[in-house]
């Protein structure tokens, strides 16, 4: 009984009905993996495969609540992407996200504005609760 009250807890504390999720990847199985991971939390999520995608829907859905932006895309990259959101609404949270762990992409990540970083492959409850913080 107690197992099941305490699922109902974790489901009810990430259910984010009416909350808009932009999704900045330009990779399948990591969009796959993102749905998957995001579907038990009602969030409507938005897709963008690039960061000029990523741009235009921010300019046309100022609904959307926070953004999971990779930093390696095709044309304008997630950092570029990155500044120009943070211009145009500059309290939206962007949290980055990568596999590619260069030197001082991190910093380079905070120093472009975004508000948290994590690495891939990406923990479930990791997701979770980084999102939750800004959810």
């Amino acid at each position: 009984m107690e197992i099941n009250s305490e699922r109902s807890g974790k489901h009810q504390e990430h259910d984010w009905t009416g909350k808009v999720i932009l999704i900045a990847e330009d990779v399948d199985t990591s969009n796959k993996f993102f749905s998957a991971a995001l579907k038990r939390t009602n969030a409507t999520l938005l897709w963008a495969k690039n960061g000029r995608e990523a741009i235009d829907i921010v300019l046309s859905n100022p609904q959307v609540d926070v953004i999971l932006m990779d930093l390696n895309m095709p044309g304008l990259n997630g950092f570029e992407a990155t500044k120009k959101i943070k211009e145009i609404r500059k309290k939206i949270p962007i949290i980055v996200q990568t596999a590619y762990l260069l030197s001082g992409e991190e910093r380079m990540s905070y120093e472009a504005g975004a508000d948290e970083f994590i690495s891939k492959p990406i923990k479930f409850a990791i997701l979770l609760e980084t999102l939750k913080k800004f959810i």
